[in-house]
């Protein structure tokens, strides 16, 4: 077969591929407990897979018993909704955090049935015994109706304008009743079971015409949806093959995929299951298998031939255990130091699963895992709270609860393509996995708008924010047309005075003479922060994160911890002399890390880690010369350049946990922030007419030189940071006349050998990467290099592949319009967009369009 053959076989493939996958898992939406009618508890929405941060928290309710949210968040639309213990019920934009309504039911002290939605409605079930429907969009209540003298503790389970929800512990083994109503609150039917304690946590499945779901004992139930008639039993103590005598208790719900059905049991720690069972047209067939993996109340996710599953009660250490699907053997365990009793979720990204799930335990955490079972990052909240339920995930965005009574959403990376505040991130590592231009070519130069020198420019939502001394400026990042610009405060010009903008969700922060947010989309003034000492950011802006903008007022001394929604303070610190750096923000370690200097030509300079929570000194490490530049956050190490006005500069690596010196290199004098990536770290320095200007990359682990520029070349400058991409090293070359540095090149050097790749004589301040492109300020204006984004590239990697197409069906589902995935140019996302790239990625019509930024 020919490549054009194979190509096309493979793209008729892809196309059965997307044509059998489930539609609830393409959307974005999370609306029930493991997202859909039958717990598929797999998404295609993107959700972070590294380099997480707090996006936003809100506060619902906590008590004296600890008791906050013990449910799982669904997600709708824009809104995302929590149940509390109390019985209240809240609404959130799932973007900002904002409180959108909260409505209240019978009250209580816990509450562990996680609600639905569903035709604009959302349903709650009460401890109490009572249904509640409320208006998801007003949250007034619609219609309310006692059940049950017992109580409810398991999910909802919504489908077709139907609610399906069985009873509680509450009394005892007994006589329990499953129920259905119609969503108007009207009993459909219902169905005994005798003798059973009831369903906690035993949530259903909607399976074709059958509702499928487990009793406390560790039976199999199966009815006719519409009318509760019982169709098939299995008892999994007896009834199979491979029952299990010891089973214990089912407290989990079940799953359907693809002809079977999954639960797990528990029998005290030691003990559990995890049962994949045949299910034909509502009978239960002997087929399958049980796997004993211990404790589990976690409902299992199965993807690609795998099972996944938690393990493991609170109060002891637990797994997420990986199983092969056909044969149930377990493929890999990830330990935890608690148990996993919530429900794993699935984000499909590229082709490979990335599971979330919480661990149940006092200063409990949310994890993420690759496919092959190793960390992929951990989240810790700052409540400390236990975490009993597990994660829904929407658009790039993960949410979950804590007894503490806040429900937290932790953000993609969304800048990871992007280059939201000075160099990169919080963390300051200069490093974007962003594509990079292998030529010199331009895509567009704005007029001069007074960019000031030295400063960097920020990019988020294809749009670039510039300093401009007396103003901040906002453009297009594809065209370089100025959107809008608004006057701002200088600073006293302070060898350049220059700082960079951060943006953060719709709003962009400048700290000059004053700290001040702007609506990202008009430049309209949103908040403004005066220093109290009416001083101003010098060479140094502010940085956003977890919900805070950290920034400082140079001779005043001071760093300031603002709130980012209204700007008001949280904390300040006072250092040791000028504080000038942009400040770098560890969420992981809830750590901020600035310094302070004498002044100029003033021996001393101070590096501080401070609690980001609390602004207390956790650290300080002191040097004889000044730190005039900002920090670097690693891998359990920082790196910062010291200026000194006599001689050579040192590059420190510091433990960040305590600050002493894992290693220091002598380098040219800096202010420049260092950035790190491939394991190494780069950094330029030098004074044009007072010392050499050279650009250096040091092996991160001990601080070996691997290479440097050469003198002559005199790439690099005190005033520059580096950026690193696509195995590329983007830096400026000054110039000095008049009185005034400015830039008059930017080169792009090879990271593993510092060789020149190409250059461009103009531009070169701090260049910055997003979207394939490098940007760059000189003699006032904006360079912006690169610029042909390949249609149908949905991913960003450079390249047209089957995965687009499945990036281009999840945008057609969400109803939404990108440039890049309207192939036929029709003006909307449709399936046939999908196809179009695969006839692309087939070769049929022998090119992949382009089109010019």
């Amino acid at each position: 077969m020919n490549k054009k053959g194979f190509l096309l076989t493979l793209a008729l493939s892809v196309i059965l591929i997307i044509s059998v996958i489930p539609a609830a898992a393409l959307d974005s939406n999370w609306q029930q407990f493991q997202k859909d009618e039958i717990n598929i508890g797999v998404t295609y929405s993107p959700a972070p897979i590294k380099d997480v941060e707090l996006s936003w928290s809100a506060f619902t309710y906590g008590s004296e018993m600890g008791n906050g949210i013990d449910v799982t968040p669904i997600i709708a639309g824009d809104m995302v909704y929590v149940y509390a213990a109390n019985g209240s019920i809240w609404a959130f934009d799932k973007t900002s955090g904002t409180l959108i309504w909260m409505n209240e039911t019978t009250g209580g002290n816990l509450q562990t049935s996680t609600p639905a939605c569903g035709d604009g409605k959302i349903f709650v079930a009460a401890k109490s015994g009572y249904l509640f429907a409320f208006n998801a969009t007003t949250g007034g209540e619609l219609w309310n109706v006692h059940v049950t003298d017992g109580n409810f503790e398991c999910p909802i389970t919504y489908f077709d304008h139907k609610i399906y929800i069985g009873e509680g512990l509450k009394g005892g083994v007994t006589t329990k009743y499953y129920y259905c109503y119609d969503e108007d609150g009207t009993q459909l039917w219902n169905h005994s079971t005798d003798n059973t304690g009831g369903f906690l946590w035993c949530g259903a499945s909607v399976v074709a015409d059958y509702l499928v779901y487990a009793t406390h004992e560790g039976k199999l139930i199966s009815l006719y949806k519409n009318n509760g008639t019982l169709t098939d039993e299995a008892d999994l103590t007896s009834d199979l093959s491979f029952s299990q005598p010891d089973l214990g208790r089912i407290r989990a719900s079940v799953t359907y995929h693809n002809g079977y059905i999954y639960t797990t049991s528990e029998k005290g720690q030691a003990v559990g299951y995890v049962f994949k069972v045949g299910f034909d047209n509502g009978t239960f067939v002997d087929d399958g298998w049980s796997t004993a993996n211990g404790f589990s109340t976690s409902t299992p996710v199965v993807y690609d031939g795998k099972v996944y599953v938690g393990q493991g009660e609170h109060g002891y250490t637990g797994n997420l255990t990986c199983l092969n699907d056909s044969t149930g053997e377990i493929i890999w365990s990830y330990f935890i130091d608690a148990g996993v009793k919530s429900s794993p979720a699935i984000s499909i990204q590229d082709g490979k699963p990335y599971i979330y799930f919480t661990t149940a335990k006092s200063n409990g955490s949310l994890y993420c895992l690759n496919a092959d079972g190793t960390l992929a990052w951990k989240y810790t909240p700052p409540d400390d709270a236990y975490i009993l339920q597990g994660a829904a995930i929407s658009d790039g965005k993960v949410y979950f609860g804590t007894d503490g009574g806040y429900l937290y959403c932790i953000e993609r990376n969304i800048a990871e393509w992007g280059w939201e505040q000075f160099h990169k991130d919080a963390q300051h590592t200069g490093f974007s996995t962003s594509t990079a231009p292998n030529t010199s070519n331009i895509a567009w130069i704005s007029d001069n708008i007074g960019a000031y020198h030295a400063s960097s420019v920020t990019i988020a939502d294809g749009r670039i924010f510039v300093y401009c001394w007396d103003y901040l400026a906002c453009l297009d990042e594809y065209t370089g047309e100025v959107l809008w610009n608004v006057s701002v405060n200088r600073t006293p010009d302070v060898c350049g005075s220059w700082v960079t903008p951060a943006y953060n969700n719709g709003f962009v922060f400048l700290s000059a003479k004053e700290t001040c947010c702007f609506n990202a989309t008009d430049g309209s003034l949103v908040w403004m922060f005066e220093p109290p000492t009416g001083k101003g950011a010098v060479d140094g802006g502010c940085t956003v994160s977890s919900g805070m903008v950290v920034t400082s007022d140079w001779d005043g001394g001071h760093y300031y911890c603002l709130n980012i929604t209204n700007g008001t303070e949280i904390w300040n610190f006072t250092v040791d002399g000028k504080a000038q750096s942009t400040p770098a923000v560890s969420v992981a370690d809830d750590r901020v890390f600035f310094c302070s200097y004498g002044g100029i030509c003033v021996d001393g300079g101070v590096a501080y880690s401070v609690n980001m929570t609390t602004g207390d000194e956790i650290w300080n490490f002191t040097t004889d010369n000044s730190f005039c530049g900002s920090v670097t956050i690693g891998d359990g190490v920082v790196y910062l350049p010291e200026y000194n006005f006599y001689g050579d500069g040192t590059l420190y690596a510091l433990y960040s946990e305590n600050g002493t010196i894992k290693w220091n290199k002598t380098v040219q004098r800096t202010d420049s922030t260092p950035a790190i990536a491939y394991g190494n770290v780069y950094v330029c320095g030098g004074c044009l007419g007072f010392s050499d200007l050279m650009t250096y990359c040091f092996n991160a682990t001990n601080g070996d030189l691997l290479w440097n520029t050469s003198a002559s070349d005199e790439i690099g400058n005190w005033k520059c940071s580096v950026a690193v991409a696509d195995e590329k090293v983007f830096v400026g070359k000054p110039y000095f006349g008049s009185g005034v540095m400015d830039y008059v090149g930017t080169y792009a050097l090879d990271a593993f050998t510092g060789n020149i790749i190409w250059s461009y004589p103009e531009g070169g301040s701090s260049p910055a990467i997003a979207d394939g492109m490098v940007f760059t300020v000189g003699s006032g204006k904006v360079y912006a290099f690169g610029g042909e984004r390949v249609m149908g590239d949905l991913n960003n990697d450079g390249e047209v592949t089957t995965v687009d197409a499945f990036f281009a069906l999840q945008i057609a589902v969400r109803g939404e319009w990108q440039e890049k995935a309207d192939m036929n140019r029709d003006g909307k996302v449709t399936s046939l967009d999908a196809l179009i790239i695969l006839q692309v990625v087939a070769g049929s019509n022998g090119t992949v369009p382009f089109f010019s930024a």
